[in-house]
């Protein structure tokens, strides 16, 4: 059965070679953005390390790791205005997919099973961002709503998204989440707090280094 449990440092090669294997697919595609993953495998891999409280991985069978996401309590200051970074919000950055499995739409699942965890944690909505046209839509596909669009200087364009969270009864039947140890979760809000208040310049980088862009005034578009 899949679970989603928090990253540990242990998980690092296996993550790599998931990212690797997400990578290679989307430069065989073509896809757009396939050259900065390429460059960033062993950071996005790395945030086992870095963000050990941020970080889950999605696995199968107990030790097969089939996607990972980092999820932030901090907003990227190019997209949010102050008012909704003020407002309580997890941010999902980096998440990938095993592409072996990509039929089984774990993206997917992961999304639900963010929605369900912000719910379940007093969190009121999920958020994610973008750069590329073809994402945004798959979002959408996951409920997400287009909030805005926001276009820098150099000629990028990030896609900002917003979801209600809610608890998702059918994900009961898919995944083991852990959610029923109370001291867990309560162990990880405040690892997610004390992230977000003594760590928001690293945050912001994640999500600057992430996104490959410079960092011009944004311009909402």
């Amino acid at each position: 059965m899949l679970a989603m449990r928090p990253a540990t440092p242990e998980d690092q090669p296996r993550l790599t070679l998931m990212i690797q294997a997400r990578s290679d697919w989307m430069k065989d595609k073509q896809l757009p953005n396939w050259r900065s993953w390429g460059k960033h495998v062993h950071e996005l891999a790395g945030n086992c390390t870095r963000h050990s409280s941020e970080m889950w991985v999605l696995t199968e069978d107990g030790d097969r790791i089939l996607g990972c996401t980092t999820v932030l309590r901090t907003a990227a200051p190019w997209t949010w205005t102050a008012s909704e970074a003020a407002e309580t919000a997890y941010y999902l950055n980096g998440t990938v997919t095993d592409p072996a499995v990509r039929h089984r739409k774990l993206g997917t699942l992961i999304a639900d099973w963010a929605v369900d965890h912000a719910a379940r944690e007093g969190i009121s909505r999920v958020r994610r961002d973008c750069s590329s046209a073809a994402l945004a839509a798959y979002y959408q596909q996951q409920n997400f709503q287009l909030i805005r669009k926001v276009a820098t200087l150099g000629g990028h364009t990030t896609y900002a998204f917003e979801r209600k969270a809610e608890r998702v009864p059918a994900l009961a039947g898919w995944l083991i989440t852990g959610e029923s140890s109370a001291a867990t979760s309560r162990s990880l809000r405040n690892a997610l707090s004390g992230a977000a208040r003594s760590h928001s310049a690293e945050a912001r980088r994640f999500f600057s280094n992430s996104l490959r862009r410079p960092a011009e005034a944004p311009a909402i578009i």
